[in-house]
């Protein structure tokens, strides 16, 4: 998750300039369109995007040098889309240093995968927990993630419900489509598909189509118009 990253978007983004804005805490009731994009990743670019990338690069790297720290977690996450995870670890340990918890996210998933870097899960874990602590929705996301699956720790489920629940708060969209999905099947919560169908409903007015098939199964099998 998290790294669906358009090059020619991103190029043109990097000439714009950067703005951000705070926004409200979540609420379920009221669908909006999310306007907030968190840098993800996407397989190897084709040869057609060499020009793009390297500009982006180029431009990236001066800003990350000129102290925007932003840029250096987002020239992480071009430098991994093109496989050179060393570079990716380098630069997106940069952005954490600096307070960037998105970096700091990206960070313990290179341990997590062994990208770039040996591999180590726990400590991922680590960097999943404190970048959550410091208010990073990604790092929530990562941390509810590791513990609703079980694969890199003891599964717990209400761990998991928490931390999604801190990156929905925090406007993650995914996030909340998650909290979902464990009302819908009881997993750390009683079960509550009324709920579940609500949640999805939520997600998917916001754009996240992942979310769409999910209400309108559930609202078949609920009878809701």
């Amino acid at each position: 998750m998290y790294k669906n990253y358009i090059l020619i978007a991103l190029f043109a983004f990097i000439l714009a300039g950067c703005i951000s804005s705070k926004k409200p805490i979540y609420d379920y009731t009221k669908p909006k369109i999310d306007t907030e994009k968190q840098v993800k990743i996407e397989p190897k670019p084709d040869s057609g995007n060499t020009q793009v990338i390297l500009s982006a690069i180029d431009i990236l790297h001066s800003k990350c040098e000129f102290g925007d720290s932003n840029a250096c977690n987002d020239l992480g996450a071009t430098y991994e889309q093109i496989g050179e995870y060393e570079n990716a670890m380098k630069f997106y340990t940069r952005a954490c240093d600096n307070s960037i918890e998105i970096g700091c996210a990206n960070m313990g998933m290179m341990y997590e995968k062994g990208l770039g870097v040996s591999k180590n899960p726990a400590k991922a874990l680590d960097i999943y927990k404190t970048s959550c602590n410091n208010g990073g929705a990604l790092g929530c996301y990562n941390l509810a993630t590791a513990y609703r699956k079980g694969e890199i720790v003891a599964q717990d489920y209400a761990i998991a419900h928490s931390a999604y629940t801190s990156a929905c708060e925090k406007e993650d969209v995914p996030s909340c489509a998650n909290i979902g999905s464990m009302y819908e099947l009881g997993h750390g919560v009683q079960k509550d598909e009324v709920k579940a169908y609500n949640i999805y409903k939520v997600a998917c007015f916001r754009g996240f189509n992942k979310a769409c098939p999910h209400m309108k199964r559930l609202g078949d099998k609920l009878n809701i118009k």
